[in-house]
């Protein structure tokens, strides 16, 4: 398989992992459960437009995408691992 090809699978295999994971909110409890303490941690930078903790929701949205699209990565690299060490076998 040629390189253009392969990268073309890897990120439409990205972005549709991503895309099921963030359908199923499987990781809405944990992005729940972090945002106020991201919010907290992210108090202590200085920033222009005011204190931090008016914005929680865009923490929990901003940490929700984070979680699905490292899930996603790791998703991605383990397949691809697999796929390698499949074909080394036969």
């Amino acid at each position: 398989m040629s390189r253009p090809v392969k990268w073309s699978v890897r990120v439409l295999g990205f972005m549709a992992v991503t895309f099921v994971l963030m359908l199923t909110g499987i990781f809405d409890p944990l992005a729940e459960s972090l945002k106020c303490t991201v919010t907290d941690l992210l108090n202590y930078i200085p920033y222009e437009k005011g204190p931090y903790p008016d914005r929680v929701e865009d923490t929990y949205f901003t940490i929700y995408i984070i979680c699905n699209v490292l899930a996603s990565a790791m998703a991605v690299f383990i397949g691809e691992m697999v796929v390698k060490l499949s074909r080394i076998e036969c």
